[in-house]
């Protein structure tokens, strides 16, 4: 008893430690686009959904794809829809409905650094990367310069700068046929007659090189957003000094009408919700689940030991080379080679032999010494042993042994075995 509360104690100081270490522990941020409701990291969309949610009112998140949501009610109110994502995954189906939603008279806002190549196809645009840019919580550690975006005139906001890394805008938008060449000479506002494929668009943000980051698309009654800066849109664009009117800004263009942002279409769509995954996502859980496996197996190890150990049961191992001998047989019994046969069961016989009485019949012709020594050992007639062994060793040179002769022989071997060991 002793023994299992030092145990116990020991085991429980150790898990206060574990838990002591992991709560002291400095947080390190991870900085992968999630864009989930419940991610408190950067680029989570836990305080994104929180501001919004108390400024907007009918604000709602929602895992359902276009066509759900055309079904629901294809009838409701024009309403606004918002996606953001890292890389979109659009099907046929997804672009029907979505050009549903948008003759309906809905607003529907894409903000993406990869759009799905179906609407780029459709719309005749696609996205460009300007370079290769290294991760940004390095650009923050080491204070790096932003760079500067430009959100154009409207009637109601003048033209506006916001300082951002470039990481929150690595792409731009271009059209697919003829691309926009900028002049450097040109003002910062010349970005604004930009327009892609389609007639009825125009470009509402850009950056420093006058390339467009943002660009309204009218289509039938409804309007379509393309945002290229979707970071801007998680909790660190949020958090990033006074950039947040960034995003209210792009906002205000679905105002008046219920705002839904839609999950369906990003990287961790089909991921399934379960407890486990939750507790895994969490480092302190997760510490605490592993702990709480080694503990069980440490258990399992002291008290598995037996005090008396149960004896095995060793079995003769069976003797397989007769079986081995039947099975040779029967393949040659089956191909009908006699000859074969007879060369095998003669193997068997000289071996048994020279084992039970020392007379080597294989390695040399048998003399009258050999024959009188079998009958000796078997009480068999001498004659019957010579005759047979001579008979045997001159059908070991015909190519073929009829069955008849192949039985004689056989049943003569055998019988001279069956007298050895009796």
């Amino acid at each position: 008893m002793r023994g299992s509360r030092l145990y116990i104690l020991f085991m429980g100081a150790f898990l206060a430690l574990v838990f002591l270490f992991e709560y002291m522990s400095p947080h390190e941020f991870v900085w992968k686009p999630t864009f989930n409701r419940k991610d408190r990291e950067p680029f989570g969309s836990y305080v994104f959904d929180d501001v919004v949610s108390s400024s907007i009112d009918s604000y709602t998140v929602a895992n359902s794809t276009f066509y759900q949501i055309f079904q629901e009610d294809s009838t409701a109110s024009p309403r606004a829809f918002l996606i953001t994502e890292n890389a979109l995954r659009f099907t046929q189906t997804d672009m029907k409905y979505l050009y549903k939603l948008l003759h309906a008279g809905n607003r529907v806002m894409i903000c993406a650094s990869s759009f799905p190549s179906v609407l780029e196809d459709t719309l005749c645009i696609e996205v460009e990367y300007d370079h290769y840019l290294p991760p940004i919580n390095r650009y923050i550690e080491e204070d790096k310069k932003k760079d500067r975006i430009f959100f154009g005139r409207d009637i109601l906001h003048p033209e506006c700068i916001y300082e951002v890394y470039p990481q929150m805008h690595p792409v731009h938008i271009i059209p697919r046929k003829n691309r926009h060449v900028p002049d450097k000479s040109a003002p910062k506002a010349a970005g604004r007659n930009f327009l892609p494929a389609c007639d009825s668009a125009e470009t509402l943000v850009w950056n420093e090189d006058n390339k467009p980051l943002a660009i309204r698309i009218f289509i039938g009654k409804g309007e379509l957003f393309l945002i290229s800066t979707p970071l801007m849109f998680t909790n660190y664009g949020m958090l990033d000094g006074s950039n947040a009117s960034y995003t209210f800004r792009l906002l205000s263009f679905m105002k008046g009408r219920p705002l839904m942002r839609i999950e369906a279409y990003g990287e961790n769509c089909d991921e399934a919700q379960t407890p486990l995954r939750y507790v895994l996502s969490v480092p302190p859980l997760k510490w605490a689940l592993y702990s709480i496996l080694m503990l069980l197996i440490l258990f399992m190890v002291f008290t598995a030991r037996r005090r008396q150990r149960v004896i095995p049961v060793v079995t003769t191992p069976p003797n397989r080379a007769l079986g081995f001998v039947q099975l040779i047989s029967n393949l040659y019994y089956q191909k009908h080679e006699n000859a074969e046969m007879l060369k095998m069961k003669r193997l068997y016989f000289c071996a048994e032999v020279k084992r039970q009485t020392g007379v080597d019949l294989q390695e040399r012709l048998p003399d009258e010494a050999a024959f009188t020594r079998l009958s000796e050992k078997t009480g068999m007639d001498v004659d019957f042993i010579r005759r047979l062994i001579k008979n045997i060793n001159m059908a070991m040179y015909r190519s073929e042994v009829s069955d008849i002769q192949l039985k004689q022989f056989i049943d003569g071997m055998n019988d001279i075995i069956h007298a050895l060991k009796s």
